[in-house]
């Protein structure tokens, strides 16, 4: 991180209310909860997690589509 973004990073923090810093917290708390989740789940059963969580391609809806 540039120390420009680190100086614009702690002033936009200084300007956030306490309630708005808090919120924030807060919401990244839970990104991080969801990610251990989705690690603890894949670690688990990679195989389930993976197929459960395959991205289609565009090429195969193509393929899909045209039959």
């Amino acid at each position: 991180m540039s120390k420009k973004t680190k100086d614009t990073a702690i002033k936009v923090e200084k300007t956030m209310s306490r309630e708005e810093q808090l919120e924030r917290e807060n919401e990244l708390l839970r990104l991080e909860v969801a990610y251990l989740k989705k690690l603890k789940a894949f670690r688990e059963n990679p195989d389930a997690f993976l197929e459960k969580h395959k991205q289609r391609s565009p090429l195969n809806l193509k393929k899909k589509d045209s039959d």
